[in-house]
């Protein structure tokens, strides 16, 4: 066979993909954010989940056109697509999914059922798909999926939950005969059960005060569409509810949703929209003199109540964008918002601090934080906006058609790439622009939060410098008696970290030697201080003239043979540390990664350091001359006469140490 003329055949591993996009999740509840979305896109104009305590898994049912089994859209048959990888029917920009991977979250579980009917197909009776474990049965290479003709559904899902509980046998009295026939003429019923979630009554359960389930409808799905302003109740303007309402042909504001209550035996209703904070009434009875204060007028800001509303439609790039700022006082969104967890107490299990912000919307529908929008300079008189001070206050809604990861819980690069663009961000600066001039408490809360953060920036940095000036009155130090200029006055011994303290102490030092000393030779006169490179040049002690060649130091607090020195050792000729580490011994090697010398604890240094000789890089080059790491303190003490000092910290540290156990 000619190689060079072999096919190759692309294929896919369906168990694989399809094992990664059902654990790839982020959240337990992300199968019914898909299927909402699902529900949208076919039209359906009510919703309805039955979560299945006993079975770990739920009853979605939509009244939406169905999935065909007949009709090609794009090449390919509803029904077909929704059991597919990588195809679909949708549109991106007309419609919620358009990957058609998110359904693929229900096949995660140990049974899997879908009853549907469409009326394209002019079908007297409803198709059926049951699969048992379908992460581990479904596969690309074989037609192993059965669509049966069902003409009484009602049993067929009395069948697929056998010996029900009371927890169940509510569910299936009200999902009877006549419920199919008058409230199902077309639409999806799905079940899972064995939905692979730890503590799956936590997530599901309704029978608590707080569900989860519910919190997540209202924050995370297409149902709480952020675009849906309920004007009349939130207090946006009316005109702004209506640009929102013809801005895209997926806004839908007529689907109505219902829950099972497990614990009433009933369904109830989700209201659809994001749930922004209803208007401000004018007086709150018993709060008449607080209800209406400014972010300036409040001794504290996290208990204010004030509150703005402002909306805009922008267009970019042929997409249209929606801009939503609800600003409400923290301390009203915190009773407004009972059901999320806050200051460590567990309601839903859904934070208050994660519904607080900026969030990047597609369609509608809450993908992701995105406050670091304000790290861009065209941004920064906002950039107050992204601390978590300001940030419990309001929200900054950026809707637009998106593109989305694959699990559509993030943004691909395209969609930063947008959000980084500068004439984007020219639009989103006029809108906050036009808030800070037309609102007094937007403004307000902006300065306040500047000077708050600013204040609080300020009030570290005079705490630290006080910790400071009080750590180092109470370090150990010496006086020197043999130099009338220098007598009284102290000299505190460096800390860790302070390697400039020591080279600014043997600066000063080195000025002070007599000329017959016989340790003047230790002593380099430095000529200069760099934050970079090597730390100073410094020349002879008596060459006044600089006519001899200029000599490299370099400070440390420790000198360590143990670890790599962080300079070019050809360019250094002295190393000046306050102590020498106590792991430098004869004949340690010294490395800067590319030449290496090693430890001589020679006669001429004896008592005040060591020398680094022999240095050479790995390929035998040679450094002719030997370096010297001089041991500051032990030098201080043989030239000058010196009286040494315990400070306080000594003191406490040696009689903590001293204390019985």
């Amino acid at each position: 066979m000619n190689k060079k003329n072999r096919k190759i055949r692309c294929r896919i591993n369906y168990k694989h993909t399809l094992l990664e996009l059902s654990v790839n999740r982020k959240d337990p509840c992300e199968v019914i954010r898909e299927l909402i979305s699902n529900s949208y896109d076919a039209k359906a104009s009510v919703i309805e989940i039955y979560p299945l305590l006993q079975y770990e898994g739920f009853i979605f049912i939509d009244n939406g056109i169905g999935i065909s089994s007949e009709k090609e859209v794009n090449g390919v048959t509803p029904i077909d697509a929704f059991f597919s990888i990588g195809l679909s029917t949708k549109t991106p920009g007309k419609s919620i999914g358009y990957k058609c991977q998110g359904s693929k979250l229900c096949f995660a579980s140990g049974k899997f059922a879908l009853i549907t009917r469409c009326k394209e197909d002019n079908e007297s009776c409803w198709s059926s798909v049951i699969i048992d474990n379908p992460r581990d049965t479904l596969d690309s290479e074989q037609d192993n999926i059965d669509v049966q003709e069902d003409m009484e559904p009602w049993l067929t899902l009395k069948n697929l939950l056998p010996q029900p509980d009371a927890r169940t046998v509510g569910i299936l009295d009200h999902l009877d005969q006549k419920y199919f026939q008058s409230h199902l003429e077309t639409g999806s019923l799905i079940l899972v059960k064995n939905l692979e979630i730890d503590n799956f009554s936590n997530y599901y359960g309704t029978d608590q005060k707080y569900p989860y389930i519910k919190s997540y409808i209202r924050f995370y799905t297409r149902h709480g569409d952020v675009r849906i302003l309920n004007n009349e109740r939130t207090g946006f303007r009316a005109i702004d509810a209506k640009n929102f309402k013809t801005s895209s042909p997926t806004y839908n504001d007529k689907c109505q949703l219902f829950i099972w209550n497990c614990r009433e035996s009933k369904l109830e209703e989700i209201a659809s929209g994001y749930p922004y904070i209803d208007k401000q009434d004018f007086i709150i009875p018993g709060m008449e003199d607080y209800s209406w204060k400014s972010p300036t007028e409040i001794k504290r800001l996290n208990s204010g109540r004030f509150y703005y509303r402002s909306a805009h439609v922008f267009k970019f790039d042929g997409i249209t964008y929606c801009l939503v700022l609800a600003i409400d006082g923290n301390r009203r969104a915190l009773e407004y918002y009972e059901d999320l967890d806050r200051q460590g107490k567990k309601k839903s299990g859904i934070g208050f601090s994660s519904q607080r912000g900026t969030f990047i919307c597609s369609e509608g529908l809450k993908i992701c934080s995105y406050n670091e929008i304000f790290n861009h300079s065209l941004l920064q008189d906002y950039m107050v906006l992204s601390d978590g001070k300001a940030m419990t206050h309001y929200l900054l809604m950026i809707n637009g058609t998106f593109q989305l990861v694959t699990d559509r819980n993030s943004l691909s690069g395209t969609s930063i790439k947008t959000l980084r663009n500068e004439q984007f961000l020219v639009h989103i600066k006029s809108f906050l622009d036009r808030a800070w001039n037309d609102s007094k408490v937007f403004k307000e809360l902006i300065q306040r939060i500047g000077s708050e953060v600013s204040e609080s920036k300020t009030e570290v940095q005079v705490k630290q410098f006080n910790k400071v000036k009080t750590q180092i009155l109470q370090r150990d130090y010496f006086h020197i008696l043999d130099r009338e200029v220098l007598k009284g006055k102290k000299f505190f011994v460096p800390s860790v970290g302070e390697e400039h303290g020591v080279g600014a102490l043997y600066t000063l030092l080195a000025h002070l030697i007599p000329a017959n000393s016989c340790y003047s030779n230790f002593w380099l006169r430095p000529l200069n201080f760099s934050g970079q490179g090597i730390d100073s040049l410094a020349a002879e002690f008596n060459d006044d003239t600089l006519k001899q060649e200029l000599k490299g130091l370099e400070y440390k607090y420790t000198f360590s043979s143990d670890e790599l020195f962080n300079h070019p050792l050809v360019v250094t000729d002295q190393i000046v540390c306050w102590k020498l580490d106590e792991s430098v011994q004869d004949g340690n090697p010294v490395d800067d990664g590319d030449y290496v010398g090693e430890i001589s604890f020679t006669n001429d240094l004896k008592g005040i350091g060591c020398e680094i000789i022999n240095i050479q890089n790995r390929y035998g080059s040679c450094h002719n001359s030997n370096i010297k790491v001089v041991c500051l303190k032990d030098l201080i003490d043989k030239t000058f006469q010196c009286q040494w000092k315990k400070g306080l910290s000594s003191v406490v540290s040696q009689s903590s140490k001293k204390r019985p156990r």
